[in-house]
């Protein structure tokens, strides 16, 4: 499998679901028992109040789980050193805002830019988020292990053994004495230019995708325990051993299911955006004149 995916997508991907972590214990502060930025807090139990707002126990652990001190879900008590160092510092944070709201800074303009684009942030984040849990499931990464298990299966490596000369002379000459009777590896270490001489020649079990096209081909389409007709590659000409093939081995879907959750992600979160700007206009400025216009056609 190629795990592969866009810069954009890689890239969007971590800063999104970071921004979604980070800005995850976000509250107002309100003083309803009920309710703090329109977030429901019946049955939420109180970690401190500050003024006439409140810390809820739920916001310390979200905190702590966007630190990475804890994992996501994990309960912590309030006789936990986390719990306590986590709760002070949300202590700090509420004072700090609820100071700044009192010396008026939410009508400051830099304040409000600064707002909007966390909002933002958190809105995108949280529909990565959102897709991701209805794409990236057990279900899905199982299906793609299981197709990707059928193509290997399908597929074969083949142990074989090289001679790489420069001109089609000296191949036919090696052709000549192997087919006299002499040793493959001994000629390898004798003539061959390729670096894999000083191992007789071997390349050891090798994919049709590990090999040059002309190699693999000359390959591929050798029995094995046979020698190949010379062929010419890039720089020189060869002749290749095909000394067995065999089934590549079996990864189980436990060592893979990382590697399989990566490249999922990736590829819904390339999806998505691939989508989002198709049904979007996009219109990129290359120039000062160009947005000045667009400014005065608004």
């Amino acid at each position: 499998m190629a795990f592969k995916a866009s810069i954009f997508a890689r890239g969007l991907t971590m800063a999104l679901l970071s921004t979604a972590m980070l800005t995850g214990c976000i509250n107002d502060g309100s003083s309803s028992d009920l309710e703090a930025d329109g977030i429901a807090r019946s049955g939420d139990i109180k970690a401190a109040k500050v003024g006439s707002s409140y810390i809820y126990q739920s916001d310390v652990r979200r905190a702590a789980a966007a630190q990475n001190l804890i994992e996501a879900g994990e309960l912590i008590g309030a006789d936990d050193p986390i719990y306590t160092d986590v709760l002070e510092e949300l202590i700090d944070q509420r004072l700090l805002k609820l100071a700044a709201i009192e010396t008026g800074l939410e009508a400051e303009a830099e304040v409000k830019r600064r707002l909007f684009e966390t909002r933002e942030r958190i809105l995108a984040a949280y529909l990565v988020e959102s897709r991701l849990e209805e794409t990236v499931t057990e279900d899905s990464l199982k299906q793609i292990y299981s197709s990707q298990s059928a193509l290997r299966q399908n597929s074969l490596e083949a142990r074989v053994r090289i001679i790489r000369v420069e001109t089609e002379a000296e191949i036919k000459v090696a052709a000549e004495k192997l087919a006299a009777g002499e040793d493959f590896g001994k000629l390898a270490l004798e003539l061959s230019i390729d670096a894999s001489k000083s191992e007789d020649g071997s390349l050891g079990y090798v994919s049709r995708v590990m090999l040059a096209d002309e190699v693999a081909e000359a390959v591929f389409s050798t029995q094995a325990g046979k020698i190949s007709e010379p062929f010419e590659t890039q720089g020189g000409w060869a002749i290749v051993e095909v000394m067995d093939f065999r089934k590549p081995a079996q990864a189980s879907y436990e060592s893979m299911r990382a590697q399989l959750k990566q490249y999922k992600t990736y590829s819904e979160v390339q999806n998505l955006m691939t989508k989002l700007r198709e049904d979007k206009a996009v219109e990129i400025f290359v120039n000062s004149a160009d947005a000045k216009n667009e400014a005065n056609d608004e």
